[in-house]
């Protein structure tokens, strides 16, 4: 079966999309590109939404959104994006899939927090069979609380998808004054 076919997939085309996109958000951050995410961009733009892409492999800008991608490692998404603060970011497939050790979590999740507005979003999709629940995580936890964005559920499990299983989890970035300085 195709990737863009798979289960988790359609929930991205046919739930997440659309939902994120109701929500009128003014700079949504897509991390990942690939052929199979090309349409997300058109999907998710509306008056007034500005769709940005970014990928660390150079040979993936092809099916990022045109003068809005950016090459690049997300966990230096400041330095990408001097001038933004996103409204949502949307993460599939990078934890267990380059974004590995505790530091790299720890890493990403700084970058993240920095770089969303407070009470944005982060949409972490990633597979059980590669990395921890991020919901465990004390460098996830004492910035983002988990919790539903919009309709969609804070977390959707598709087990046994294509072998492996998936997670989509919903965060939403704590206020300065709420975010904790996790243990080191």
């Amino acid at each position: 079966m195709q990737v863009h076919n798979l289960p988790d997939r359609k929930y991205v085309r046919e739930e997440i999309l659309p939902a994120v996109k109701g929500e009128a958000f003014a700079n949504v951050l897509l991390v990942g590109t690939r052929r199979y995410t090309v349409s997300y961009p058109a999907q998710l733009a509306s008056p007034g939404t500005l769709v940005w892409t970014v990928d660390l492999d150079p040979s993936a800008a092809k099916f990022g959104n045109g003068k809005h991608h950016q090459v690049g490692d997300v966990c230096e998404v400041a330095e990408l994006f001097p001038d933004l603060r996103f409204d949502a970011v949307m993460a599939n497939g990078l934890l267990g899939f380059g974004i590995d050790s505790l530091d790299d979590i720890r890493r990403f999740a700084d970058a993240m927090y920095e770089s969303l507005q407070p009470g944005g979003f982060l949409m972490l999709g990633w597979d059980a069979d590669r990395t921890a629940d991020p919901t465990s995580n004390s460098d996830i936890a004492a910035r983002f609380d988990h919790a539903p964005m919009a309709a969609l559920p804070k977390r959707k499990s598709f087990v046994g998808c294509a072998g492996f299983d998936h997670v989509f989890d919903w965060f939403r970035r704590k206020p300065e004054w709420e975010a904790e300085q996790p243990p080191t």
